[in-house]
């Protein structure tokens, strides 16, 4: 992969808390780390540890943190969301489809895409087959796509992401809650694309993020352990033990299958 040593994303020291009834609770406490320019960033842990909270922050969703964020060594807090949407796309495993054709929610990331282009990026998912026994780029999609299946969803979702082009992809949660399938078709774009373009990966599933230049791992807020995935094997910490309890529960759940 690409890695240039330039640093695009700087975060420093970043706190938040959220108030409730009379106490702080922390959601993410003293958290630094740096993604340089064409590196594939993981940033991992259990649901709940903070995650989805730093990258609402980095994405400007996310308000009343303190800390400091660098973007190609601008602040965040100089940055408008406008602009920052237009060198950082956010892929989340809702991100929303809007009732029209499929050609209608392709344009949302590049309104002057060529047919060629939009089949192309379909064809990467592994959807322009399928589209193709339908009305091509002309099929019709109900609200919040719900004519699709999830992963077909899903699969949309991230063509339209990789029309864009931009400099930066964060990717959080992006590949669960659908099918095994769909889920390895859209790691093998997702490994593909962090080649050429700088992607944090956000997942709470380990074995997404093995072939990432760089992994943190979050707990209850903080950063428990970083490194590559063979040298955060090699520590036997809790890095280790998570990865080696989620690979023995799907192991054992293809195997139920394969009995059934």
């Amino acid at each position: 992969m690409e890695n240039n040593n330039e640093v695009l994303l700087k975060v420093d020291h970043l706190c938040q808390y959220f108030r409730m009834g009379h106490k702080d609770l922390k959601a993410v406490d003293d958290v630094s780390f740096e993604i340089k320019k064409g590196e594939a960033f993981g940033l991992v842990g259990e649901s709940g540890c903070g995650k989805s909270t730093i990258t609402g922050i980095i994405s400007a969703k996310n308000r009343g943190f303190t800390g400091e964020i660098t973007i190609g060594g601008v602040s965040l807090s100089e940055v408008n969301e406008s602009d920052l949407m237009k060198h950082v796309v956010l892929v989340r495993h809702n991100s929303y489809l809007f009732k029209g054709t499929v050609e209608e929610n392709l344009r949302m990331a590049k309104l002057d895409a060529t047919e060629e282009e939009m089949k192309a990026v379909l064809k990467k998912v592994n959807l322009l087959g399928f589209l193709q026994t339908q009305d091509g780029l002309q099929t019709k999609l109900l609200e919040k796509a719900s004519n699709l299946s999830g992963g077909q969803c899903q699969r949309l979702v991230i063509a339209r992401a990789l029309l864009y082009d931009a400099a930066v992809y964060i990717f959080d949660e992006a590949a669960s809650n659908i099918d095994v399938e769909s889920e390895e078709l859209i790691m093998d774009v997702i490994h593909e694309l962090a080649k050429n373009k700088t992607v944090l990966l956000i997942s709470h599933r380990l074995a997404n993020v093995v072939e990432s230049d760089q992994i943190y791992f979050l707990k209850n807020g903080e950063i428990q352990e970083h490194g590559k995935h063979e040298e955060l094997m090699q520590k036997d910490g809790e890095y280790h033990h998570l990865y080696e309890s989620q690979m023995a529960l799907e192991n054992y759940g293809r195997q139920v299958k394969r009995d059934v």
